[in-house]
């Protein structure tokens, strides 16, 4: 399935555009920022110590191994945030080159994600090139979706990979959950260090604000910010990492939390059809998705 999931997307062993984030303090780990496929975000977090790291959402199998290679880099674990191909599609080919590598994924995908050896619950903590990430439950876009907080203690910030739970300014599609589910995903969010920064899946932050300024017009803190990530996309720069503290202040999402007057899954549910339906490719996407879940609706499930 990996090959052909890489095949598809015309995957390969070349290396991937890289882009180190900036560390302060006395850094027990780097984090590197690797594109891939059209618009995804795989993340390497190399233990400075050792050289030995962690992949979190490796989507391209030989171009994640290739880079590994190149940086003299030993990679031992692969972190999954959930099943979907652009997220595990290079779990098989990095088992098969990698022999004894750790593939880690949320207790509720383990069944739908390739190679896996090991599952995580909500809270349990795992530690990897000898850093220690902790499994935040965070259902909704699929039922087994999980983020991985990181806090080395070292003077960084500390990093959350969200996966597809949580974007710059947005939030995964409601494919398997519904407001519910997302309302308890905020939360447990909401719950991290404000100054955590936010790593996630996705490169979809020019199109999150865009929605979110429609919503608010008059307001100049997002034009702002979208004038620069634009900036930021015009010069081929990833927009990530932002901060939870960000997300809380301008994330519609977050907002919704706390919208006065209006129910609170009402809203989060109004801003989510609202922005699958925003493009429309988003309009294509959302009809496809609406039949599918009359065959198979979205269910609310508490976190185990």
């Amino acid at each position: 399935m990996d090959t052909v999931f890489a095949w598809l997307q015309g995957s390969g062993s070349e290396l991937p555009e890289v882009y180190d984030v900036p560390s302060d303090g006395t850094s027990r780990y780097q984090i590197k920022i690797v594109k891939a496929l059209s618009d995804n975000y795989m993340y390497l977090v190399v233990a400075t110590d050792s050289a030995r790291a962690v992949a979190i959402d490796p989507a391209e199998g030989e171009k994640t191994a290739a880079l590994c290679k190149s940086l003299e880099i030993d990679l031992v674990a692969v972190l999954n945030t959930h099943y979907h191909a652009d997220h595990s599609g290079g779990n098989a080919f990095l088992a098969s080159a990698l022999p004894g590598l750790e593939v880690v994924v949320g207790e509720r995908d383990v069944d739908r994600t390739p190679a896996v050896t090991r599952r995580v619950q909500d809270g349990e903590s795992i530690e990897l090139a000898g850093l220690s990430f902790r499994c935040v439950a965070t259902p909704c876009h699929t039922r087994g979706h999980v983020c991985f907080f990181l806090d080395a203690d070292d003077g960084q910030a500390p990093a959350l990979f969200s996966g597809d739970a949580l974007f710059v300014a947005g939030c995964g599609r409601f494919m398997e959950g519904t407001a519910l589910s997302m309302r308890r995903t905020l939360h447990a969010l909401a719950a991290l260090p404000k100054n955590s920064r936010l790593f996630c899946g996705h490169e979809y932050t020019v199109g999150n604000l865009e929605y979110a300024l429609s919503l608010e017009p008059s307001s100049n803190l997002l034009k702002d910010r979208l004038d620069a990530a634009k900036a930021k996309r015009a010069e081929g720069l990833p927009t990530v990492p932002s901060t939870l503290l960000e997300e809380q202040e301008h994330n519609p999402f977050f907002l919704a939390l706390n919208s006065e007057g209006v129910d609170d899954l009402t809203e989060l549910s109004r801003l989510r059809r609202g922005k699958d339906t925003f493009t429309f490719p988003g309009k294509i996407i959302t009809m496809v998705l609406d039949v599918q879940s009359y065959f198979y609706p979205p269910v609310d499930e508490e976190i185990p």
